[in-house]
This record gives C-alpha cells, structure tokens and sequence, in this order.
C-alpha cells in the first residue's frame, strides 16, 4: 500500500520519537524474559551421568506461579506501552488527515481561481 506507506514516512518527528523511546523498554523486557528461559533451561539440564534429584512439586508449581505473575505483568506493560504507541500514531494519522483535507480545498480552490481567471482573460482577449 503505497499511500499508507507515505503517511508513515510523513509521521510527526515527536511521534516517532514517542515509538521509539518505547523500544528500549520492550526489547529490556525481551532480553530479561530470554535470560530467565535460559536460566530456567540450565537448572533444568543434569551434568553429563548425572542423575537428576526430584524435586518437590510444591515448590516447582510455586515457581511456575511465580514465573507466569512476572510474565503477566511483562505482558501487561507491552500492552500498556502498545496501546501509548496506537494512541500516538492515532492522533497522528487524524492530525495527517486533517492537513490532507485542508490542502485538497486549498488546492480546489487554486484551481477554481485558476480557471475563472483563464476565462476572463480569454473573454478580455477575444472581444
């Protein structure tokens, strides 16, 4: 979509500057919840001959629960930080649309006074 495409790359300078102060924010939350599967994958994994110990289940289902609160809340601050960016982009995209307006009436009426004035001066130049 060319059209959308050129809307994009006419964003307002302090919208983009929104979107992009949130990046570090989203890409902190990834690397942490990269890093805790990690983490959780090598205390997971035995030594080579090694058997592994049993664990006890209520304190494995009391990490999960823990881990799925932090996860939750991570989710939760992307959406929120989501839903900032689609505001921003909203407004935005109804400030661009707007000016659209208001340079197509502009340009209407150019073409208007453009045209009635070549009328007149073919008139003044036939007679």
């Amino acid at each position: 979509m060319p059209s959308l495409r050129k809307r994009l790359m006419a964003l307002d300078p302090a919208t983009v500057s929104t979107v992009l102060s949130l990046l570090p924010t989203i890409l902190d939350q990834a690397n942490k919840t990269i890093e805790k599967f990690k983490k959780s994958k090598r205390k997971d994994e035995a030594p080579d001959g090694a058997v592994p110990e049993p664990r006890d289940p209520a304190a494995r289902i009391a990490e999960l629960e823990a881990a799925v609160m932090q996860q939750a809340e991570a989710v939760k601050l992307l959406a929120e930080q989501h839903a900032i960016t689609i505001e921003a982009l909203r407004k935005e995209a109804a400030r661009l649309d707007r000016r659209l307006r208001l340079m197509t009436a502009v340009a209407m009426g150019g073409v208007a006074l453009g045209l009635g004035g070549l009328v007149i001066a073919l008139n003044v130049l036939f007679r």
